[in-house]
Formats: structure tokens, sequence, C-alpha cells
């Protein structure tokens, strides 16, 4: 006898399921219109789950909302929350604001840094912190380099520079918190 799965469809739901896979757009639509055709053919829950790579809990998740909403429990809604206007406002401004010098704005060092970047865009009323401003160089596609204060060389030769670097970095938060 085999073994029972808790979900039977009908030839026309299965013909249905499989259409509505050939047109998802979302891998994830895809994978429980799967996920659901496999459990109709009597596979086990283990198995489907290990096959696309999810949770047991998630295969059991799909077949019951599939059983009370049909195919429209398979569509993905849209993602609640609030939308990311600060971020793309600062995606506007950014590439204009790294062709100019940041001495011009105040800051002491040569080049721009996230955080330097993250206050003037404060200062313009675009108010996102340091990792924000990370990601949209990211998604600008604009490359970021570590700033390293060394003086490169023997400590003999460089020793003045050394001394200087060591200087700035005991009132540099200083410096920041006046400004």
């Amino acid at each position: 006898m085999p073994r029972r799965t808790g979900i039977n469809l009908t030839t026309n739901q299965k013909r249905i399921l499989r259409k509505y896979m050939r047109k998802a757009k979302n891998v994830r639509e895809y994978r429980a219109a799967l996920g659901i055709l496999l459990r109709a053919e009597g596979k086990t829950a283990e198995y489907v789950a290990s096959k696309l790579e999810v949770t047991r809990k998630q295969v059991f998740k799909w077949c019951s909302k599939f059983k009370k909403e049909g195919i429209a429990s398979l569509n993905i809604r849209k993602q609640t929350g609030r939308p990311a206007h600060a971020k793309d406002m600062a995606k506007e401004t950014i590439p204009k604001l790294l062709q100019q010098d940041p001495q011009a704005f105040g800051f002491l060092k040569g080049k721009w840094v996230l955080r330097d970047i993250s206050e003037q865009l404060k200062k313009e009323g675009i108010h996102l912190n340091y990792t924000g401003v990370r990601r949209a160089l990211k998604d600008l596609g604009i490359g970021q380099k570590m700033p390293k204060l060394r003086a490169p060389g023997s400590i003999v030769k460089n020793y003045k520079k050394r001394e200087e670097i060591r200087r700035y970095q005991k009132i540099a938060a200083a410096l920041q918190k006046k400004m």
C-alpha cells in the first residue's frame, strides 16, 4: 500500500502546477510548486526537503497553504517595510561628491572615507550611516580602499613621519568631535 502524503492532486491541478513552474520568475515559487508535485507523487517530506535544499517544515507549509488557498498561495508577496529613500537619494549625490576634494568640505584627510561621506550626506539632508554608504557604493559599482596610516620603510628612516602619524591618531577623534 502506498504511503499517504496528505496531498492528492487531480490531473488538472498537476497540469496547472507544471504550467505555473514554467512561467515562474522566482526560484522560490518554482521550488514550492515542485515540492508540492513531488509530495503528490508520494515522495517523503525528508526526500523533498533534501532535494530542494529546504527544511521539512517548509515542505509541510507549502502543502498546507496549497490545500487552503490553491495556486495563489505559491505567489511571493511584495515585501513589507519602509522603502529605502535615503539610499536612493544618496546614490544620486555620492558620485558628484566623490569628484570633489574632501578637504574642500573641511575634512582633514586627502581621500574620502565612509565616515566622511556619511557626515557630508547628513549635512546635505540625507541621513545615511556609514554601512548604508558602503552598500550604496557597492550598488554603484564604486570600489573602495581601506586607508592605512603607516610610514613605509624602516623606523630609522621614517621616524619623523611615524611620529606625526602617532600624534594624528591621538588627536583625530577629538578633531572630529569638535567639527
